[in-house]
């Protein structure tokens, strides 16, 4: 019997204060040809008695580790575990609209040059509420060829494309490029985007259909010089790749952007701290389109 045409994996790691409502947003999908997986990273805190609340969901599955992967690798596991031909990741604090799983398989079937389908995502405080809205795919809505994608990623100088959340690809792509690189952290996500890129083209979905939880314990919340540099040495990279062609006046911009995109995550993080220290700070969020 053939599988769903959709998976929407969701790696969880002491998750217990944000993944009953992450895990809500992706249930609440009006995308009906789906499974929904759930990596339990060997919890401890109350995660999975949560888990276990939606245990009668014929869509979901949780799967439990039995000892604590590094990062990199429970998000591989994550992806493996999914039957689905399309799969998206959404990271155990984000949110996901209702209609962003029926609107991304719209895209895939609608053309099927594609590699990847990204959309434009909020940034919410750890109550959920707005602190910056529509963010994200500047210059990169609609259709784009890999190629002027990650030149302009490249101009960027960080994440234009998008988290997990953002993101659908397709599975049989993700096994070729062999999973996320275990090597990387803050810049893991981009650096998957661009190699899925080789097998197709980029469409990005102009509405906000993910939330991005800028939250103290999140991995972005932590980020480090040493991060900080392992994006401008992935940056450098692609820039000097010949299957790219990315020109020189891209490469030179890159640089400035590595620099620019550093001071646009402080500052979304010291708004988010600000945010979450005057709870109920900013708009609640509103899935209207």
């Amino acid at each position: 019997m053939a599988g769903p045409r959709a998976s929407v994996v969701v790696p969880v790691y002491q998750a217990e204060r944000h993944v009953e409502e992450t895990l809500r947003s992706v249930l609440a999908q009006t995308y009906a040809d789906l499974e929904v997986v759930v990596l339990d990273n060997a919890c401890t805190d109350a995660t999975p008695h949560i888990l276990a609340r939606y245990a009668d969901d014929p869509r979901l599955r949780v799967v439990r580790n039995a000892t604590v992967l590094p990062l990199a690798e429970n998000w591989n596991a994550a992806v493996s575990l999914a039957t689905g031909d399309l799969v998206k990741v959404v990271c155990a604090d984000d949110l996901v609209h209702p209609d962003i799983v029926a609107r991304q398989v719209a895209a895939f079937e609608a053309d099927p040059g594609l590699a990847l389908v990204s959309c434009r995502r909020h940034i919410v405080s750890e109550d959920t509420r707005v602190i910056a809205s529509d963010r994200g795919l500047m210059g990169l809505t609609g259709r784009h060829s890999g190629r002027e994608t990650v030149r302009r990623v490249v101009r960027n100088g960080g994440n234009p494309i998008g988290e997990p959340g953002c993101v659908m690809f397709r599975r049989v792509d993700f096994d070729s490029t062999g999973g996320f690189d275990a090597s990387l952290v803050f810049p893991m996500d981009i650096d998957m985007w661009v190699r899925l890129l080789k097998f197709g083209d980029f469409h990005g979905l102009p509405d906000s259909l993910a939330a991005f939880r800028a939250g103290t314990g999140s991995i972005s919340a932590g980020v480090t010089a040493a991060m900080y540099a392992d994006q401008r040495r992935l940056t450098d990279r692609l820039g000097s790749d010949p299957f790219w062609q990315v020109d020189r006046t891209s490469r030179l911009l890159g640089r400035a952007g590595n620099v620019s995109s550093q001071l646009r995550h402080r500052a979304l993080f010291l708004a988010s701290a600000r945010a979450n220290r005057r709870f109920g700070a900013g708009r609640e969020l509103d899935w209207s389109l």
